[in-house]
């Protein structure tokens, strides 16, 4: 495959952040040599070098949604080259700057209405975050009965992906357990329409968030979303910043918006009825799935916690104890759940990108639910799309609506 110099420069200047920045550059599947970028340079050269390419961009014969793709992603990676020439950015302007949104701390009244629900739908008497334990400990499975239900899963999201869209005939996802890692599950996208996705075994696997997970991860999310544009953007039309994926870019708002919506659209209100039938008598559970909607429904409002620790932690430098004590009040969460959702906020790769997953489900959502809902789906999933270009459309669809 050739591509062009804007390319070409896109992805080694990309392989020069990740020489300081480990994990900055999340997949790779170009031309092998682009990853050779030859003598170590000061951070600022490479800053100045993303600066002059997006000037390059804007002077392009690129169409106007290319340019505006690659002017908010050079953005955010010359945002991380000047971060790493030591240049001090306050914590609000560096999410904004990598990722294209606006972050929000979320009213602690949401959290305070969900945990009221909660207390009604949670079975038992005594504390709701007792009960909260208990309801998840009663779905809990070893890894090798995880994994039986995770494959059961995976067949079934993978056919229901094929009848929303048509992917690759060799494409394939393979799974892994893992440990001592900050995130509960990671697909790594190998190229050539092939995932791994690896399972920390750190956290306890419940079997009732697993559908949620396999979809996320791969069938229709991050894996069927990798796979589609590798294919339909970088193979077939030759956009060589397609064949590259980077941490802490507008592109991960877009992954994880598509990602978080990715069980309610193949599977939708079934899922709990499905997992109960299907899933669930490989580990002896029996499930309530009535209960379970409504719980699902009332426990993604405490999704957007992660993003009010971060703020406390990075913008109001609160304690990392308070913090932990916080996400434990608001979140439900156990110490040792809480501990890790500090750990992940606190890792320099990590910590902007706690906003990605809550604000990319309501930016997604908003434009996906107000059309066809499968098209919209299928739209993100294969077209060169950022957060303000969503956002843009959310906002003139409802001025359209409010004539």
């Amino acid at each position: 495959m050739t591509i062009d110099a804007i390319s070409t420069r896109y992805i080694t200047l990309a392989f020069e952040i990740e020489r300081d920045l480990e994990g900055f550059v999340d997949a790779y599947f170009g031309p092998p040599d682009l990853r050779n970028v030859g003598p170590a340079r000061p951070p600022s050269a490479i800053a100045d070098d993303l600066a002059a390419l997006r000037s390059e961009v804007r002077a392009s014969a690129y169409d106007e949604r290319r340019k505006c793709y690659l002017d908010v992603q050079l953005r955010a990676m010359e945002t991380n080259a000047r971060k790493l020439a030591g240049e001090h950015l306050a914590y609000c302007d560096e999410v904004r700057a990598c990722f294209d949104i606006e972050p929000y701390f979320t009213p602690e009244a949401v959290f305070e209405e969900a945990i009221a629900d909660l207390d009604d739908l949670l079975p038992g008497d005594g504390p709701i975050a007792e009960r909260t334990t208990a309801w998840k400990q009663r779905f809990e499975v070893a890894p090798e009965t995880a994994r039986q239900m995770i494959e059961r899963i995976a067949a079934e999201a993978r056919a229901r992906t094929y009848a929303l869209i048509d992917l690759p005939a060799d494409e394939a996802v393979t799974f892994e357990m893992v440990s001592d890692k900050p995130w509960s599950g990671y697909n790594w996208y190998l190229g050539d329409f092939r995932s791994r996705i690896d399972i920390n075994v750190d956290l306890p696997i419940r079997a009732n968030t697993l559908i949620d997970l396999v979809c996320h991860e791969g069938y229709p999310g991050h894996h069927t979303e990798h796979t589609l544009k590798e294919q339909r953007l970088y193979r077939e039309r030759g956009w060589g910043e397609h064949a590259i994926q980077l941490i802490n870019a507008p592109e991960c708002v877009i992954a994880e918006g598509i990602a978080t919506l990715a069980a309610d659209s193949v599977f939708g209100d079934e899922a709990a009825d499905w997992a109960a039938a299907e899933v669930y008598p490989l580990g002896g559970i029996v499930g309530e799935p009535e209960r379970e909607r409504r719980i699902n429904a009332s426990s993604w409002l405490l999704r957007a916690l992660g993003g009010n620790a971060a703020l406390l932690l990075h913008e109001q430098h609160a304690d990392p104890e308070e913090v932990v004590r916080y996400i434990m009040r608001y979140g439900l969460r156990t110490e040792r759940e809480a501990r890790q959702q500090l750990r992940f906020i606190s890792d320099p790769l990590w910590r902007p990108y706690i906003f990605t997953y809550f604000i990319g489900r309501e930016l997604l959502g908003r434009w996906i639910r107000r059309g066809d809902r499968r098209e919209r789906f299928r739209t993100v999933l294969t077209e060169q799309v950022f957060p303000s270009l969503i956002e843009g459309w959310n906002l003139e669809e409802e001025r359209n609506c409010g004539q």
